[in-house]
């Protein structure tokens, strides 16, 4: 399957985002989220990387269109996938048995972090995960390397640093 970019985007990618709370006291609050924002055309890069190395996943870089108003799309092919979508429990085991951890952030988000690529895993949803007759089939899960704010955010190294 074919994919191409719509300029000015390069898709959507996890990120720590800090919004101001307005309380009766009058005194400024915070609430921090992880939310998608548009990805740099690196950060889509990477996440496809990701997908190769961590799933085992064909996704390649097929060109680099530049338009007439200048702007660039990135052309990527990937595999398509046949079979059913896999339940949120089935895609829970699957992550779970291949040494994932599943991350609790306060928000509607389903996370996973592999600790051995130091990855993390969002959209790890029935639509974007496929069972068949090979078993269970991850694409287009929105992978990243979270930063040093997201991670103490997510507790993922909790009283150390890391390594």
């Amino acid at each position: 399957m074919a994919k191409i970019t719509v300029p000015p985007k390069f898709g959507l990618i996890p990120k720590l985002v800090t919004h101001s709370v307005p309380n009766l006291r009058g005194e400024p609050g915070v609430r921090r989220a992880i939310e998608f924002v548009p990805a740099t055309p690196l950060e889509y890069l990477d996440r496809w990387i990701a997908a190769n190395d961590v799933f085992g996943d064909d996704v390649r870089l097929t060109s680099v269109v530049r338009w007439a108003d200048g702007q660039v799309s990135f052309a990527i092919s990937q595999p398509q996938y046949a079979g059913e979508p896999a339940t949120e429990r089935e895609i829970d085991r699957f992550f779970e048995a291949a040494g994932w951890r599943r991350i609790l952030d306060g928000s509607q988000h389903v996370l996973f972090y592999n600790y051995a690529f130091q990855v993390l895993a969002i959209d790890a949803l029935p639509r974007n995960c496929y069972l068949n007759e090979n078993g269970l089939q991850p694409f287009d899960v929105i992978l990243c390397h979270p930063g040093e704010v997201m991670e103490d955010y997510l507790g993922l190294y909790p009283g150390i640093g890391k390594v």
